[in-house]
């Protein structure tokens, strides 16, 4: 592990931890990084997922105020959903080549900025329908993405979760918040378990990601909203035409 990239992988997790706390897509930041130092791209994302982990944490410890308001009756089929369906995502990249994981993420990523665009919590007068169907599939699907590649993880299950009406829109930035942490905590045990973390740059990188996301709190303050949302956009655009670029037609 080079001095070199031993201070990439850092900054990049600082500028994560920054950016999650200020809009979300700091796996837009980790995972490149950990590609550009080398590290195959199933265990870059593997690794990224780990290291982003505690992030998901800090949020659930900011809402607890939130969490004490909702019925926690309507939260349990949610929960099972999204531990169930994140296993399968997970166990799915884990038997995922490299090469083939190469060819896909570009259009991951893509999807991922999409959903930061159309991302239904800056829409305060929205008016969602009933259906807990919908929603219920709509998670499924979403947790199995977050098993398998969690970038745009936050603003894919805050979209699911306004397909109901039981939740303030508070409410379901706490939900989204918790279903986030337990997607990834679930998916970094099975890998773990099966070896797929490079740990000697986590322990690095969760240091300066907890950092980063101090940091990105206080300059949430300063900055308007739209002005960082903007800025995930563009480097989630740049990102994945890039690596579509690099992947198809290099």
């Amino acid at each position: 592990m080079e001095i070199l990239n031993l201070f990439l992988v850092c900054l990049a997790a600082f500028l994560a931890g920054s950016l999650n706390s200020l809009a979300g897509g700091g796996s837009f930041i980790t995972l490149p990084a950990l590609l550009f130092v080398g590290i195959p791209p199933v265990l870059a994302n593997t690794t990224s997922a780990a290291v982003l982990l505690p992030g998901y944490l800090g949020s659930v410890l900011g809402f607890k105020n939130t969490f004490s308001t909702i019925d926690y009756k309507k939260l349990l089929p949610l929960l099972l959903i999204s531990i169930i369906c994140c296993v399968g995502g997970a166990i799915s990249l884990i038997k995922t080549s490299n090469e083939f994981f190469l060819k896909f993420i570009p259009f991951l990523i893509l999807i991922a900025t999409l959903m930061f665009i159309i991302n239904p919590s800056l829409n305060q007068t929205q008016s969602p329908t009933s259906s807990g169907f919908l929603r219920s599939i709509g998670l499924a699907l979403v947790s199995t993405y977050g098993g398998y590649f969690n970038g745009g993880l936050g603003i894919a299950l805050l979209s699911v979760l306004s397909l109901g009406k039981e939740f303030s829109l508070k409410q379901m930035s706490a939900i989204k918040s918790f279903l986030s942490f337990l997607i990834t905590t679930v998916s970094v045990i099975i890998f773990f378990f099966n070896d797929f973390i490079v740990w000697s740059y986590v322990f690095y990188m969760v240091f300066f990601s907890i950092m980063g996301g101090f940091f990105g709190a206080k300059l949430t303050e300063l900055l308007p909203s739209q002005w960082v949302r903007r800025f995930v956009i563009l480097v989630g655009s740049v990102l994945s035409f890039s690596l579509i670029y690099t992947s198809y037609f290099k």
